[in-house]
């Protein structure tokens, strides 16, 4: 019997492409647009973030900082307006607290007395004792909290609300 020459498999290289030169630098200049392009998106990104952070620190700040100079002016008002000024010194005019509770007693009133005193903001007049306890104030619409908006929150509850 003959022998049977085996073929020894001879495996297939795959070709390999060469690129030239001209397209390598075509490659490479794309590559270096790319990075460019991500790089300016975090820039954006992060400008955002930091104009973002900036201006909500602005909002938190100012408002505290506004608040304090409006409670001295409402509270210079108190005592030195002749129509509604109930405070003299460190006592409470009784009669004159009454006729301002009575003016604040409803919305409309309320909105007008702002304007006379000149408070921009909304408020609310309240008393407490010396160890902070909450008083409750006698009115002519009954027992409240304190006197003024009813946004405004006082020891966990909104100002003005009636007391039973």
């Amino acid at each position: 019997m003959a022998k049977k020459r085996g073929r020894a498999s001879k495996k297939r290289r795959k070709p390999t492409r060469r690129a030239s030169k001209k397209r390598k630098e075509e490659e490479m200049g794309r590559a270096q647009v790319w990075s460019v392009d991500v790089l300016l998106a975090v820039v954006i990104f992060i400008s955002v973030l930091l104009i973002f952070y900036v201006t909500m620190n602005r909002n938190q700040e100012g408002g505290l900082q506004t608040l304090e100079p409006q409670a001295e002016q409402l509270k210079t008002q108190l005592e030195q307006n002749h129509e509604y000024g109930f405070v003299i010194g460190d006592d409470i005019d009784e009669k004159k607290f009454k006729a301002f509770a009575d003016n604040t007693s409803t919305e409309d009133l309320y909105k007008e007395l702002k304007k006379k005193l000149g408070v921009t903001g909304e408020f609310c007049i309240y008393f407490e004792d010396a160890d902070g306890n909450l008083l409750i104030l006698n009115t002519s619409k009954g027992n409240k909290t304190g006197l003024g908006d009813s946004d405004v929150i006082v020891g966990g509850t909104p100002c003005g609300q009636p007391i039973p």
